[in-house]
């Protein structure tokens, strides 16, 4: 009698422990929400601290110097890493530089973008940077694939130097379930000083 008793004691008490077990708070695994598109330039995919005034070199991007030498490179400022392209002292009377993301794919749950601009010694409308979207880019010619223009906010001429701004959400839905490259393109000059300003981008996101 003992023994049976002693059984179920101990079957009660395991269902008890199991119980509470299951609705612990500390088991409960977090929620990780990968998104399409994602870069704060602030180091690589195995988490290597990105260097100051080097390069930009990042799997998947893509780094253009269509027109001219001028390439994107990563610059750190206070800790944050952000892309910048500048024409300043190039040697070239004309610079068109672009800087193309890795392909994404935008999902209903995930079809905003937004990033973050800023410019420097920009003095003249004509040294501008573009945002355009394409369907068609294979990674071999940017100049052949077909860039649709996105309309984001840009700092103008007497925005702060190195002040970020936010360039607005930007809906991609109809682009829901396409292949899709993201581009920045700046045009400029390294021997105009009107045309040899700065832009800064950080935070890509496709939200």
């Amino acid at each position: 009698m003992k023994n049976k008793f002693k059984t179920f004691l101990f079957t009660a008490l395991t269902a008890v422990i199991a119980v509470g077990c299951v609705g612990d708070d500390d088991t409960t695994l977090p929620y990780y929400d990968v998104l399409p598109l994602s870069q704060g330039f602030d180091r690589k995919p195995d988490y290597t601290p990105l260097v100051d005034n080097t390069l930009l070199e990042l799997p998947g991007w893509y780094n253009i110097a269509q027109t001219g030498s001028a390439k994107w490179k990563i610059q750190v400022y206070q800790g944050n890493g952000y892309a910048e392209l500048t024409t300043y002292q190039s040697g070239e009377p004309v610079n068109v530089s672009w800087l193309v993301s890795p392909e994404f794919t935008t999902t209903e749950e995930h079809s905003t973008l937004a990033f973050e601009v800023a410019q420097s010694y920009v003095t003249n409308a004509a040294n501008k940077l573009e945002v355009f979207i394409s369907e068609d880019f294979t990674g071999t010619n940017v100049a052949t694939a077909t860039w649709v223009p996105l309309t984001v906010n840009i700092p103008g001429t007497s925005a702060v130097y190195f002040e970020f701004m936010n360039s607005g959400d930007v809906s991609l839905a109809e682009y829901i379930g396409k292949p899709l490259h993201l581009a920045f393109k700046v045009t400029g000059s390294g021997t105009n000083t009107t045309l040899d300003g700065s832009y800064q981008i950080d935070n890509v996101n496709v939200k």
